[in-house]
């Protein structure tokens, strides 16, 4: 990715005649207006880097009125063409004239040619990287009388130059060969060339940009639109297919008429500033501006179709990749990461679900945080049927969504895929009318979680459940725990569900050696499902399953110790609960509202849980997962 070198100054050009003779035009011609151009001191882009001079074909668009100097309603020369010739001269097309012989003539010209300029107050502008010499915004303004001389304009950068310099610590044996270097930059804006000065106002949004090589070592130069707020990240792709991302902590100043340097040293982990950090200058001189480091972002393997992870910034374009469509991806952390500060959108969404692999590699993800009105919300927003989460820890997350149908949870909103070996902690909560919360997923339908636990506090309206906050279609859970506490605050005449482990386990779904240790809690109108280890089991099966520690508490009659509900209906089966205990959590009865009446559910009396442990153990038989008693409450290992 290439940084461009903001290199921007005031050009002057002169409208003038190309010698001491051309200045005072002959006395036949006194009614024609000529023009001159050439360049001082400064430099402007050109095609081939930067030049003082105007070239044989330059255009310049000219434009001449009478009345107030920002007022263009009586126009006398109306887009001009003038281009050098390679005499030297300009010729302009159509011909320019004066008006009358006394009053004063206002003039802009614009370099490089306007075609079609109308709204000189908003001209709409955009910015091409790949062609450098178009973008270079030149305008001049002046006033002149009508006499024997040429008019004499003085241009000036419109836009800003932005300079990347890269250099490589020494823990580099050879330089790395750098693929590209863009920047997090805005494209469009409009300018009022009836200012003075001439005014560039910024459109919103951003896009990728590409900063151009000089050809000169490390160094990559580009013009930029000045004034717009939120340029920060600038990225650097290396051979290796490695990319680095440096954010700065502020806003980065990109001026009219001048430049910005950006000095970065480049190592094997990360970049930073270098000494000189970054200047915003004119043609000689500028001022130090203190920066920060950023760490490597991601890479990507094409044959694989795996992009690695380095930094947050990094993860960001992954959520970006796969929401774009491209879903099966693979995703590999090899860092810790931190969300901190990220503004945050979720992997996947319900249109592009994420189908490929996420693997954490055992890594901590901290400062998760998404507030939000999406339906979607966690890590993940979609995860897709074949989708696989894996061995990621999420640190201190901040969950939550106001949307009237959200799903949300710590690792994923929905999930049709398998979650393995995830740990969340922090806080996950949704307030919509028709909502679910869960401490790893919100809504999993199909697919498993295996190993995963969470410590984080659940709190929802509909369906709320310390791992999941409803299952469906055959969803299995297994060796899953939570020890976070979990509430629901129903708010109509429904039904609304809360469970430690689940809040509804739906039709063939499965809890297999699942445990909750925290409070759960119901409240409000309608008919609220409270149990230690699900809400209500509704047509599906709990196996060797139990809850302690933390109180149960809900209306009276749908609250138990391990389930509030067991549900049959109309189905002429039911619910299956098998080798279930619950217990000192305030409950005496281990399913509130038995409706299939051969749920199996023990009271542990006296906190010995031996007999609990050697009974699940017993109906888990041939799974890979045991109970261990090593303090006062079982855990779980794999055989």
């Amino acid at each position: 990715m290439n940084i461009k070198n903001l290199l921007l100054a005031t050009t002057a050009i002169l409208l003038a005649a190309c010698s001491t003779d051309s200045d005072v035009l002959p006395p036949q011609d006194l009614g024609q207006i000529r023009v001159t151009a050439s360049v001082g001191a400064m430099t402007r882009v050109v095609h081939s880097g930067n030049s003082t001079t105007f070239e044989t074909n330059d255009r310049i668009s000219v434009y001449a009125w009478l009345g107030a100097d920002n007022d263009m309603q009586r126009l006398v020369v109306d887009n001009s063409i003038n281009t050098l010739g390679g005499d030297g001269t300009w010729t302009a097309e159509p011909q320019m004239l004066w008006a009358d012989n006394t009053s004063d003539h206002y003039f802009l010209g614009i370099y490089p040619e306007r075609n079609g300029a109308t709204d000189y107050d908003a001209d709409p502008y955009t910015l091409d990287f790949n062609n450098q010499t178009a973008s270079d915004l030149l305008v001049a303004r002046t006033t002149a009388k009508p006499t024997g001389s040429a008019v004499k304009l003085e241009f000036e950068h419109v836009m800003a130059k932005l300079v990347v310099n890269l250099s490589f610590r020494n823990e580099w044996t050879i330089a790395p060969e750098v693929v590209s270097v863009t920047a997090v930059a805005c494209t469009e804006a409009t300018v009022n060339y009836l200012e003075n000065p001439v005014e560039v106002t910024p459109a919103t949004g951003q896009n990728l940009v590409v900063i151009p090589f000089t050809g000169t070592s490390a160094s990559f130069a580009g013009i930029m639109i000045p004034g717009q707020s939120g340029f920060r990240t600038i990225n650097v792709t290396l051979e290796n297919g490695k990319v680095y991302t440096y954010t700065h902590p502020s806003g980065i100043d990109l001026q009219p008429g001048r430049y910005t340097t950006v000095n970065l040293v480049l190592g094997r982990d990360n970049i930073k500033l270098d000494d000189a950090g970054i200047s915003v200058s004119d043609w000689e001189n500028g001022t130090s501006i203190d920066g920060a480091e950023a760490t490597e972002a991601y890479s990507y393997d094409s044959n694989t179709r795996t992009i690695t992870i380095y930094s947050g910034e990094g993860l960001k374009v992954a959520a970006d990749e796969v929401n774009s469509g491209n879903t099966d991806i693979n995703i590999t952390l090899d860092n810790d990461i931190d969300l901190t500060g990220i503004n945050w959108t979720p992997i996947g969404t319900y249109d592009n679900p994420y189908t490929g692999t996420f693997d954490g590699g055992g890594h901590t993800i901290t400062g998760l945080t998404v507030t939000t009105s999406d339906r979607y919300v966690g890590l993940f927003g979609c995860i897709g049927s074949g989708g696989k989460v894996k061995d990621v820890t999420l640190k201190d997350v901040q969950i939550e969504s106001d949307n009237g149908t959200s799903d949300v949870g710590g690792v994923a909103g929905w999930s049709y895929g398998n979650i393995e070996n995830c740990s969340v902690s922090g806080s996950v909560s949704c307030s919509g009318s028709h909502s679910i919360a869960g401490g790893v997923v919100g809504f999993q339908v199909g697919g498993s979680l295996t190993g995963c636990s969470s410590s984080a506090t659940v709190k929802g309206v509909t369906y709320a459940g310390g791992i999941a906050g409803s299952t469906n279609s055959g969803a299995t859970l297994t060796a899953c725990y939570a020890t976070g506490n979990v509430t629901i605050e129903s708010s109509g005449t429904g039904s609304y569900f809360a469970g430690g482990v689940v809040g509804n386990n739906g039709s063939s779904s499965t809890l297999k050696a699942c445990y909750a240790w925290g409070s759960v809690t119901g409240s409000g109108s309608g008919t609220v499902y409270v149990g230690g280890v699900t809400g209500s089991n509704d047509l599906g099966t709990l196996t060797a399953c139990y809850h302690a520690k933390g109180t149960v508490s809900g209306p009276g009659g749908a609250t138990g110790g391990v389930a509030g509900r067991n549900f049959k209906g109309l189905m002429p089966y039911g619910g299956i609960i098998t080798a279930c205990y619950w217990g000192d959590n305030g409950q005496e009865q281990g399913i509130g509202e038995d409706q299939v009446g051969t749920g199996e559910t023990t009271k542990v009396t006296d906190g010995d849980w031996q007999n609990a442990v050697t009974q699940m153990n017993a109906a888990l038989n041939s799974e890979s997962w045991k109970y261990v008693l090593n303090g006062a409450l079982p855990t779980l290992e794999e055989k």
